[in-house]
């Protein structure tokens, strides 16, 4: 017998940055209804169009500042009645306050989602947020490595899940190979656990032994993209269009993630689910979450930070198409391990395990 339809409240710091795309594909695949609550603001509405939508930050704006945890409990539990939510999901655990009590006061169930930097930065380890990871009933995180962080700042073993976020396959076929230079594609932000920086390194190393090789990022943020790289900006309007674009110009995606200094890591880096998906080979680091999501037929791994290592692994490829080609046409039986669809049933479950203990 299927389950009844419930309603589900999601809690987001905001709606939404086009990086965190696994949330809005939860919604929209999940059997429940979603409503949602944004904490600052209202990113990329015409992208991932999404109603009812509550803006908290414009209920809590007068609030002062020693009273906005309790504040936004509040406004959490009036939002589960006033929409009649039978569960609470949490998603990130950087603005944590209040969640427990919303959801004590509403008697709901509570998720916590947590999905990288949340979990690893130092900056982010709050009184708050091991309160609410210690007290949920369920902590969700894409990988094993990030499930050890989560238990470190207090989520309890027995109520852990691990899901992975996964592909959107139906999203990202397999595309034919690209003629013209061999290309390059590094897709994703430009900060500091993305390695750009040793890929700047690395990049002269790449044009000393394939010269014709190109360069090609998607991507915005503070840091610069290695010098004589063709850069694609970021349109929220066109955003799997570009992913797929980028994708079917390269011969190799590369993903040179580190950790940053704060301790930012990579949980799973979904580009790389994407790329093998799309039948491309990957040079990717042995970093975070990163082994756990491609496997050593469709994807050269080096150590984090290893410029040279980088540059010899990209080179190799680049100059040896039926290497590269062999590699790519292994990568859609790895992504299919990790579809969206899986991860969206297996969150789906967690749910209903919860909403049959909270109505028994």
């Amino acid at each position: 017998m299927a389950e009844p339809q419930r309603t589900v409240l999601h809690y987001v710091p905001r709606w939404l940055p086009l990086s965190e795309q696994y949330v809005d594909r939860l919604l929209r695949g999940s059997v429940h209804h979603p409503v949602v609550a944004v904490r600052r603001g209202v990113l990329n509405l015409g992208a991932f169009p999404q109603s009812p939508l509550v803006r908290l930050d414009r209920i809590l704006a007068p609030v002062p500042r020693r009273l906005q945890r309790q504040a936004t409990g509040a406004a959490l539990a009036l939002t589960l009645r006033r929409h009649r939510a039978e569960l609470l999901h949490v998603h990130f655990g950087f603005e944590v306050d209040g969640v427990v009590g919303a959801a004590r006061r509403a008697g709901v169930p509570l998720v916590v989602s947590v999905h990288g930097n949340d979990v690893t930065s130092a900056r982010t380890d709050t009184p708050a947020q091991r309160r609410a990871l210690s007290l949920a009933d369920a902590v969700v995180v894409p990988s094993a490595f990030l499930a050890e962080h989560a238990v470190r700042r207090g989520a309890r073993p027995d109520r852990l899940h691990v899901v992975p976020s996964g592909v959107e396959l139906s999203a990202h076929p397999v595309q034919p190979w690209p003629s013209g230079p061999p290309t390059a594609v590094f897709i994703g932000r430009f900060v500091e656990k993305k390695g750009l920086d040793v890929l700047a390194e690395a990049w002269p190393a790449v044009l000393a032994q394939v010269p014709e090789a190109r360069l090609l990022v998607l991507g915005e943020g503070p840091v610069p993209p290695p010098a004589g790289a063709e850069r694609w900006s970021p349109d929220p309007s066109r955003r799997l269009d570009q992913v797929r674009e980028a994708l079917g110009r390269a011969a190799v995606v590369v993903t040179p993630s580190r950790t940053a200094a704060d301790g930012d890591s990579e949980s799973l880096l979904l580009v790389n689910l994407e790329a093998q998906a799309s039948g491309r080979p990957v040079v990717t680091t042995r970093h975070g979450g990163i082994p756990e999501f491609v496997d050593e037929r469709t994807a050269v791994l080096v150590p984090e930070g290893d410029a040279p290592a980088l540059a010899h692994a990209v080179a190799s490829l680049l100059a040896d198409p039926g290497t590269a080609q062999r590699m790519g046409r292994a990568g859609p039986s790895v992504a299919a391990r990790f579809s969206a669809e899986a991860a969206v049933a297996d969150v789906d479950a967690i749910y209903a395990d919860l909403l049959r203990s909270a109505h028994r």
